[in-house]
């Protein structure tokens, strides 16, 4: 180390162009272009770096080009190295003067070498995101003086000019408080833990910027305005961005899906300025460095996952994948109309019934859900083109949907949540067809009839005869192959008729009573319609049309109670003239007359009738 050296010491945390400058006017320069050019070097060399020019000072000084790697601030391509970590150049402030007014005073106080020249400039004072000087709990100061291009970068000279308005500034500072992304920047210019990982991949200048936009949009809305947010704001939102964004992109994910919220309850168009504002413009229209490629990719990401986009769309560059589709996009790929399929849509039960309110733009549903249900609608048939397929008529096809043989796409008529007209998926169509070839046993002849003919023959409804061919337990099934669909369907009326009958009631008609008890058709009707009879309603097995009969159990307890004078006559052997005489007599009074017929109670007059 030479006298030059010894002059001034190099401080800890000093820029090697702050040193050259100070040094410079110790020695009665002007400036320090001019110092530098006697003694060999360029002071523009020092302030961005250079190799040679920070190898000769440090040779002019006698030192080690490693003793100064510390002040060491390298600009290459508009991009600033500080102490190992990148900045851009809206985070560094080279052209004016920054600094804290208590520093300097106390530099030139306590400091070693010749008085009025013992301030230094700090390395981080050149780093915009380092907002307040925690020693003396005040913001940095930015000089308002812009100084010749001469001068540029000077500290010592740009100081004297400052120096009659420092005690001012002492007087002026407030109180400022350090928000916690200087604190990280500062835990990462010294290389410490900084407690986030994810913001550590990135580079410094990338995580910095991102915090301060981020905070900005928590704080202010999406569409801030930069200019209009001081210093002091500054620091409000850098401090909110890191904290959001110190657990990993986990929290800008989350932030991100939170703005998009407002194109699912709004009505504007999906478009990234729309719904992420300035931080959208900035990625997309403000800068093209390759190192905010992994936010416009996460960016992109929530877009795609959270957005109707597809290949063709533009996101922060082009959009090479499809996740969700809105009934918009998925009517226009697919050809389907649009109102259609917001209906199958919500008929499906794939959305709540509200969402029908709502715009096709902003009803969204994973691409290939959507996707198979457009196809599907694209190519299902109409009712006209169902029923031929079927080989049935219109009254055939809306009973097999009543009964649930076959259910329409997106929605029974009026039945569905929203109404929508019927329509058939093929495949649905074919395998109930296929259903029926399935439970085929013989070969067509010409003793078998179509399930037409046969639900008209026995009034049985068409449905239920095709239930019933389904069911398989058929012993003649035939398929007529000269005929379409259902229609080829032949079956045994004989077989049906058997099964049919063994399906009815056992319940007695009047016809029944007529020979059961027996009296004639007029007195039963009589009983009935007195009382003496409790009736139900049940279906014809063959006709399929409701009557009125008596339930065994109430017969029995009828026939146990009561017996008709005719019937007590046949027994006897004797006229029902006579009998009712010899009864009068006997002081027995008839229960009841139906029909102008006698009824005795059985139990009163059994003993008279031994035979019974």
């Amino acid at each position: 180390m030479n006298r030059l050296a010894e002059l001034l010491p190099f401080n800890a945390g000093e820029t090697i162009a702050s040193y050259c400058s100070r040094l410079a006017a110790a020695c009665g320069y002007r400036h320090a272009r001019s110092f530098g050019a006697d003694l060999g070097f360029r002071f523009q060399g020092l302030v961005v770096g250079d190799e040679a020019d920070v190898q000769t000072f440090a040779g002019v000084l006698g030192t080690s080009v490693a003793s100064l790697s510390p002040g060491t601030v390298v600009t290459r391509n508009r991009m600033t190295t500080v102490l190992g970590q990148q900045l851009s150049k809206t985070l560094v402030e080279r052209q004016r003067l920054r600094f804290c007014p208590f520093c300097v005073q106390e530099d030139e106080k306590h400091l070693e070498g010749r008085r009025g020249f013992r301030a230094y400039g700090r390395v981080l004072w050149l780093v915009t995101p380092i907002r307040m000087c925690k020693r003396h709990g005040v913001g940095l100061v930015t000089s308002g003086h812009n100084p010749a291009s001469a001068f540029v970068h000077d500290f010592a000279a740009n100081l004297s000019v400052e120096k009659k308005n420092v005690q001012e500034l002492r007087s002026d500072a407030a109180p400022w408080e350090s928000d916690n992304l200087q604190n990280y920047a500062e835990a990462r210019f010294a290389g410490l833990n900084t407690g986030a990982a994810w913001l550590d991949t990135l580079p410094f200048y990338v995580a910095v910027r991102l915090c301060e936009m981020v905070g900005a949009a928590e704080r202010h809305g999406v569409r801030f305005r930069m200019a209009t947010i001081d210093q002091r704001e500054w620091s409000a939102c850098a401090g909110t961005g890191y904290d959001l964004l110190r657990g990993g992109e986990i929290g800008l994910r989350e932030l991100l899906a939170t703005q998009l919220q407002r194109f699912h309850h709004g009505k504007g168009p999906p478009g990234g300025r729309a719904l992420f504002g300035r931080i959208y413009e900035w990625l997309a229209h403000e800068t093209d460095d390759e190192g905010y490629e992994p936010i416009r990719k996460i960016m992109r990401d929530v877009a795609i996952s959270n957005l109707p986009l597809g290949p063709g769309d533009e996101f922060l560059g082009p959009v090479t994948e499809r996740r969700l589709h809105s009934v918009w996009s998925a009517s226009a790929e697919f050809g389907m109309h649009v109102k259609r399929l917001q209906k199958l849509v919500v008929n499906g039960d794939l959305v709540p019934v509200e969402d029908h309110a709502r715009t096709p733009d902003r009803i969204l549903l994973p691409a290939d859900i959507m996707e198979r249900l457009a196809v599907e609608a694209r190519e299902s048939l109409d009712i006209h083109e169902a029923q031929n397929h079927l080989g049935i008529n219109e009254r055939q096809l809306a009973a097999l949907v009543k009964r649930g043989i076959l259910t329409p796409h997106g929605g029974n008529c009026f039945d569905a949540q929203v109404p929508v007209y019927r329509r058939f998926i093929r495949s649905d169509l074919d395998a109930f067809l296929g259903s029926l070839q399935a439970v085929v046993t013989c070969d067509d002849d010409t003793r078998l009839s179509d399930i037409g003919a046969v639900s008209r023959k026995f009034n049985r409804a068409f449905e239920e005869i095709v239930e019933l061919v389904l069911t398989g337990e058929l012993k003649t099934v035939a398929w007529a192959v000269d005929n379409i669909g259902a229609a080829a369907v032949r079956i045994d009326p004989e077989e049906i008729k058997e099964r049919l009958l063994r399906e009815g009631h056992d319940c007695f008609t009047f016809r029944d009573l007529e020979k059961m008890i027996p009296v004639s058709y007029r007195v039963i009707q009589a009983l009935v319609g007195d009382g003496h009879l409790a009736t139900v309603s049940r279906r014809s097995p063959v006709k399929r049309t409701w009557h009125t009969v008596v339930k065994p159990d109430v017969f029995s307890a009828f026939r146990r109670e009561f017996v008709p004078l005719s019937n007590l006559s046949v027994i006897r052997g004797w006229s029902s003239r006579k009998l009712r005489l010899h009864l009068d007599q006997a002081g027995f009074e008839p229960a009841f007359t139906s029909g102008n017929m006698p009824f005795y109670r059985r139990p009163e007059v059994l003993h008279l009738f031994p035979s019974e």
